[in-house]
């Protein structure tokens, strides 16, 4: 490797490496942004990618996946960047078929929200940008959260806005955080109501105190 790269080029010279050995150390993302793309030692090794390097990546990404790690399933995924478009048709396929399987095995209610709240989450469903995957996991935030205003259900109404979701579902969306924010006020109103009147009570009392005080000094 040539050393006069900055070491911000060399890191992802390095990742970008491990596409032709081995994957299982994987857990950022590489990316050819800016002159990492038109750099020599990169140019080798897009030229050198063949079959074995896409078995390679598909075995990790149905690995991390049933190890149910989505920063690694995210990191590896990134790594389609490397591949011709056929090939990435294909992983992007199998990486969906993947991904609707992991959210469907959701053993419960917190596991999912987990896995809504993941970093990683908004990361893959944008990337695959797929409607089945996006109806299947909208259909799930309005099973378990649409109904129930809870401070988890704000959470992933914040992540749903940012996904590629249709105009309805954004509607839902955007009017299950305003029905959030107007109850939230309402409750907020309350509490500064009693906390004033708790605190008027609390004056009254001083100023009685401080009557009888001067009342009892008065007649002494």
């Amino acid at each position: 490797m040539n050393q006069n790269h900055p070491p911000r080029v060399r890191a992802m010279l390095e990742r970008v490496r491990l596409i032709k050995s081995d994957l299982s150390g994987v857990h950022i993302s590489v990316s050819l942004d800016g002159n990492v793309k038109n750099l020599p030692e990169v140019a080798e090794i897009l030229s050198s990618i063949n079959s074995e390097d896409k078995t390679r990546l598909l075995t990790a990404l149905h690995e991390a996946f049933e190890q149910r790690d989505l920063t690694k399933v995210t990191a590896l995924y990134s790594y389609i960047v490397l591949f011709s478009e056929s090939d990435q048709l294909e992983i992007k396929r199998e990486t969906l078929q993947d991904f609707q399987l992991y959210i469907r095995g959701h053993k419960n209610e917190d596991e999912l929200n987990d896995i809504f709240t993941h970093p990683g989450f908004s990361t893959l469903v944008n990337a695959l940008n797929n409607q089945d995957l996006t109806d299947l996991q909208f259909r799930l935030f309005e099973r378990y959260h649409i109904e129930n205003k809870t401070n988890i259900g704000r959470k992933v109404a914040i992540v749903q806005k940012n996904l590629p979701l249709s105009e309805e579902q954004r509607a839902g969306v955007i009017q299950y955080l305003e029905e959030m924010k107007a109850e939230k006020q309402k409750n907020d109103a309350i509490e500064e109501k009693k906390s004033n009147k708790a605190l008027i009570w609390t004056i009254v009392g001083i100023a009685l105190l401080v009557i009888r005080i001067l009342l009892r000094l008065s007649r002494d």
